[in-house]
Order: C-alpha cells, then sequence, then structure tokens
C-alpha cells in the first residue's frame, strides 16, 4: 500500500491537514458518515472503521479514531469519549476527572490503512492531565482540558496549531503507521 493511494475518511478538515503534514503527501479525502461499533476496545472500533470504509470508497482507505482515558476512572471513557463529549462538554470533563484523587489522563490514537485485504495499523500514545477547567480556545472537542506532559502545564487548546500537532497523539499514529507502511 502507498500512501498517495490512500483515501482518508474524515469529515474533519483539521484532521485532514494534520494528517498530510505528518505524512508528506497530499491526501484524497472522503467525509462519510459511518456507523460506528461502541466498544472499549480502540483498535476493534478502527478495523471496523476501516472495513466500513472500505466498503463505502472501494479504494484503499486511512481511517482514525481517538481514545481519552481518565486514570481515576480506569481508564474510562477511553473511546467512548465522544459520547461523553457531547453529553457534558470540556467542562464536564474536568469536573469529572477532577472528582477523582487523580486527573491523569492517557490518550492513544489508532490509525488503519486498509486496502480490502491488509490491514496496516499505526499507534500513538500521549499522557497528560486534565485541567481543572477549560483553558485556550484552539483545537476541537476536548483540547481546552487535556494538558500534555512537556507542555509548560498549557493545554492543547492554548497551543498554536503547529505547535499541538508537533506533538499530538495522532502526529504520532501517523508517524507510526507511515514507518509501518515503508516497511511493507
Amino acid at each position: 500500500m502507498k500512501l498517495t493511494s490512500l483515501v482518508f475518511v474524515t469529515s474533519n478538515p483539521g484532521k485532514l491537514r494534520e494528517a498530510q503534514d505528518v505524512l508528506g503527501v497530499e491526501l484524497q479525502h472522503q467525509a462519510l458518515d459511518l456507523v460506528e461499533i461502541q466498544s472499549l476496545d480502540l483498535g476493534e472500533i478502527v478495523r471496523d472503521k476501516a472495513r466500513r470504509a472500505y466498503a463505502h470508497v472501494q479504494r484503499p482507505v486511512l481511517v482514525e479514531d481517538t481514545s481519552l482515558e481518565l486514570v481515576g476512572m480506569g481508564g474510562f471513557p477511553g473511546p467512548l469519549i465522544r459520547w461523553l463529549l457531547a453529553s457534558v462538554g470540556p467542562a464536564g470533563i474536568a469536573r469529572l476527572a477532577h472528582a477523582f484523587t487523580d486527573p491523569r489522563a492517557v490518550v492513544r490514537c489508532m490509525a488503519c490503512a486498509f486496502d480490502g485485504q491488509k490491514e496496516i495499523f499505526g499507534l500513538g500514545v500521549i499522557r497528560g492531565m486534565i485541567a481543572e477547567a477549560p483553558r485556550g480556545h484552539g483545537g476541537f472537542g476536548w483540547d481546552s482540558v487535556f494538558i500534555p506532559e512537556g507542555s509548560g502545564g498549557r493545554s492543547y487548546g492554548e497551543m498554536p496549531p503547529a505547535e499541538k500537532n508537533a506533538i499530538s497523539h495522532r502526529r504520532r499514529a501517523l508517524e507510526a503507521l507511515k514507518q509501518a507502511l515503508s516497511e511493507g
């Protein structure tokens, strides 16, 4: 599989720009409203998403998904973060994380390239903590409450896009995927 043959299935233009920057190629893309299985297993979600995307596009696809694991909640909500965010917003995530004695968080992003037969994965992990309240207006989703390790105490939302993208979980996943694609 070649990077240039992949269709990135995303409706988020920020994710598309970040992927193109990391991978160093202009990606074709398509926005699809895919049914997404609900699971606490990020790999299971990404694998299913890749298969569903391929069924629609009928060409090699690139998909990704992200998990926000709150340490104080034993890793919950993980890949279900979308639904928690939709229910309580970033401020609610902050309140929830700080209701426990441990506000640390782990973000995992898994990318998958799938050509109808072969799956190739890349995983990116970044550790940090949840801010007590939203900070900054950059990024999207829960960026305003996630403070990655080594950020000088700033949330993703307080960072300019180029700075956030240089250290992000998605960058790490896409770099790992690029490496795996180059190996075979």
